[in-house]
């Protein structure tokens, strides 16, 4: 079958159209062909389509071939175009080769027409192949400049910090916040740099992490992790929540894309819930707390009271006074004491820890949770305790006993008032597993149902009457034992009882000691004493208690205590209290740094407690020794006595 072939013949001779028509039949062709000669008809001949264009040199009115070419250029065909003339010299048709025309033959030598069209038609295909090449990777270059726009664009609108490595844990992408909140550089070789030194993420409990257990490390070992860290760089400090995953390309890894979340303002935000959960539940019970330090209270005042009148006896106290005076002080200080157990536990409740890393005393701290929930439970229940041998647990003091004084109010709200002697509230401890300890808290009340015990810690939901609970204090202990790597686990019977069973890791840090309680003899020499507190009581009782020993001098404020310390002798031993106002303990202990550098070990920080964030920390960082009040007569001479040593 003949090959069709559609030719433009732009030539004025009807003569030399049929000759070149003829070459090409007898070639084989199937031919359809036009003839044209102007500029006009040319312009208005590539409206069709066409194989082919061959074009006579010299036409009417100065039209050449080159001009036709030209005009075809100009209307962006690219069509195999041959000059057949019989006129044209060597150097028109080198000029008309440069300008782009594909060959050029005399009409008297056709013979190559036919190769040169096979040829000619071979380029044209391949040239229309590679711009269809050309124009798919074009269209695909602006697709991806498309979709790489679109992914910068989205990756800048999401808040959250983005941040993507290779295989080899090199940064490939990270948006804006991720710069901005973790101060993520932006090229790889600063990256490398950035993610291994400058970068650090610590544990819950403070510790630093490796950087084999980092959350891009465990994503390109095909591990996806979602946690929170304490991430620390210069300048920053913040809690985030990190979501790492792996990148899989045909099953293999080939990155890893990490999502970043500020969680500090909300940490800020939960820690100030649990605390005023903490302070509603110590209100709840003010009442009971009151009547607990109210009564031992009065019998300090009516023993002191007492004891005063007989001194002052006229003619002085007779030898059976004497015996009554002491057992009347003797009473007032056990009372005293039971105050400052009182004033210890509330002490514990009011605490604004954010640290998880002391070891806690599971007796010691459900003792101080039962005293400031006594009030309640001995109106209603039979207190039971059965605590076997535990090791130190993780936590904090404050927040363990909030999750506890939840469930001991939980237990003795849901017994009836008035059958305490046919309920019971019983609190076990044991040990869990080797490296767990466990609470458990029953009682005889309600009970709760299976559907009560599925919404049991979700924040908000309380089976409590309105007014009488917020619905949050499970949800908030729940999130308090889940965060040390613990659990919670409840039965309930309706109609017998609920147990709570919470789980608390056994404590891996060394419990820090305060005060060295062992007792020493008393120093046989005599030192000076500087005693500093802005409450004269303080102050006086502490001159009474070493007076006979040592030379005593009191300031009530920092102001005096400083210029005690220019103008006097060297100081043996400095009593100092943490919080006074104008100048606290602390910037009095940075002044005699600069000032009297050989005296700064030799403070001791009296303290009620460091309430405040700056007072904990500068606790944790100096290395001095501190007391707490109130303290005993013995404690204070043995603190003494070993430092004089």
């Amino acid at each position: 079958m003949a090959k069709q072939l559609r030719v433009l013949l732009i030539d004025d001779s009807e003569d030399d159209v049929l000759l070149v028509a003829r070459e090409l039949l007898r070639a084989g062709y199937g031919l359809t062909y036009r003839q044209v000669f102007t500029a006009d008809s040319v312009r208005d001949a590539f409206s069709e389509p066409w194989d082919f264009v061959i074009s006579d040199w010299s036409m009417p009115d100065g039209f050449t071939g080159l001009a036709a070419f030209q005009i075809m250029r100009g209307l962006g065909h690219d069509l195999p175009f041959v000059i057949v003339s019989g006129t044209i010299g060597e150097e028109l048709a080198v000029d008309s080769l440069k300008a782009g025309v594909h060959d050029f033959m005399t009409k008297g030598k056709l013979a190559r027409l036919a190769p040169t069209i096979e040829r000619e038609l071979r380029e044209t295909a391949i040239r229309r192949r590679q711009r269809e090449i050309d124009d798919m990777v074009a269209q695909q270059r602006r697709a991806l400049e498309s979709s790489e726009r679109l992914l910068s664009e989205v990756l800048e609108s999401v808040p959250e910090g983005v941040v993507f490595v290779d295989k080899d844990g090199r940064l490939l992408r990270r948006n804006t916040a991720a710069a901005e909140l973790l101060g993520v550089p932006g090229t790889s070789e600063e990256y490398e740099t950035w993610s291994r030194g400058t970068a650090l993420y610590r544990t819950e409990a403070g510790g630093p992490l490796a950087l084999e257990d980092r959350p891009i490390s465990r994503a390109l070992q095909g591990v996806a992790v979602s946690r929170e860290h304490l991430f620390t760089s210069p300048g920053k400090r913040l809690w985030i929540n990190i979501s790492t995953r792996p990148l899989r390309t045909d099953g293999a890894i080939t990155g890893a894309v990490a999502t970043v979340r500020d969680l500090t303002a909300e940490r800020a935000a939960q820690q100030q819930l649990m605390i005023s959960d903490r302070m509603a539940s110590v209100g709840m019970l003010a009442a009971g707390v009151a009547h607990e330090i109210n009564n031992p209270l009065a019998a300090v005042l009516a023993n002191l009271e007492m004891a005063a009148l007989l001194c002052a006896k006229q003619g002085g106290p007779e030898a059976a006074d004497v015996t009554e005076v002491g057992e009347m002080l003797s009473d007032a200080r056990s009372a005293a004491e039971r105050v400052r157990h009182i004033v210890k536990d509330l002490k514990v409740f009011s605490r604004h820890e954010d640290s998880f890393t002391d070891s806690v005393d599971l007796s010691s701290m459900l003792e101080s949770t039962l005293r400031m929930a006594w009030n309640e439970v001995r109106h209603r229940a039979t207190l039971v305790k059965n605590y076997g041998v535990t090791p130190p647990v993780r936590g904090s003091e404050s927040r363990l006993g909030q999750v506890f004084l939840n469930l001991v109010v939980n237990a003795v709200q849901s017994i009836p008032d008035g059958n305490a002697e046919r309920n019971e509230i019983r609190i076990t401890t044991g040990i869990e597993s080797p490296n767990c300890a466990f609470v458990d808290v029953t009682d005889t009340g309600a009970g709760m149902s299976a559907e009560t015990l599925r919404k049991l810690f979700t924040p908000f939901f309380t089976t409590k009457p309105q007014g009488e609970g917020t619905g949050l204090g499970l949800a908030i202990s729940h999130r308090i034992i889940t965060s040390l790597g613990g659990s919670i686990r409840v039965s309930s019977t309706v109609g017998v009882g609920t147990t709570f069973r919470v789980v608390i890791p056994v404590s891996q840090a060394v419990a820090h000691t305060r005060v060295n309680t062992q007792r020493h003899k008393a120093t046989t020499r005599r030192a000076r004493i500087l005693a500093i507190d802005d409450e004269p009581l303080i102050t006086s009782a502490v001159r009474r208690i070493l007076a006979s020993e040592h030379d005593v001098d009191i300031a009530t404020d920092a102001t005096h205590a400083l210029e005690l310390l220019r103008v006097g002798p060297a100081y043996d031993l400095i009593l100092c209290d943490l919080m006074m106002p104008q100048v606290t303990g602390m910037e009095l202990y940075e002044r005699v740094q600069a000032e009297r550098p050989d005296h700064a070990e030799r403070i001791v920080f009296m303290t009620g407690d460091a309430f405040t964030v700056a007072a904990r920390a500068f606790l944790d960082e100096v290395p001095n020794q501190r007391i707490e009040k109130p303290f005993t007569t013995a404690l204070l001479r043995e603190l003494v006595a070993e430092r004089l040593k």
